[in-house]
């Protein structure tokens, strides 16, 4: 089996952030790596996705001081940070 890279980008979305990333990490396919990126949300996006930071499966975390305007700036970062197929 291949291993995945899951890009998890963000911006003011908490009210389902938290059910998106538990949707993945409750699958039973186990062979991933989460990458969590909000883009400087207003919102409790942060909160929520600190509390994630330690888990085995969130291999980066990152969260930017200022909105970068475009959501394919994420997108690439994520790419950047991937260690497998995405």
């Amino acid at each position: 089996m291949t291993r995945f890279s899951i890009l998890i980008p963000n911006y003011n979305h908490a009210a389902f952030l938290k059910e998106r990333i538990e949707s993945i990490l409750s699958q039973t396919f186990t062979d991933y790596e989460i990458i969590l990126l909000d883009d400087a949300s207003s919102d409790d996006s942060i909160k929520i996705i600190e509390a994630y930071r330690n888990h085995p499966k969130i291999s980066h975390v990152v969260v930017n001081h200022e909105n970068g305007g475009s959501p394919f700036m994420q997108w690439r970062k994520g790419i950047e940070l991937a260690s497998a197929d995405w």
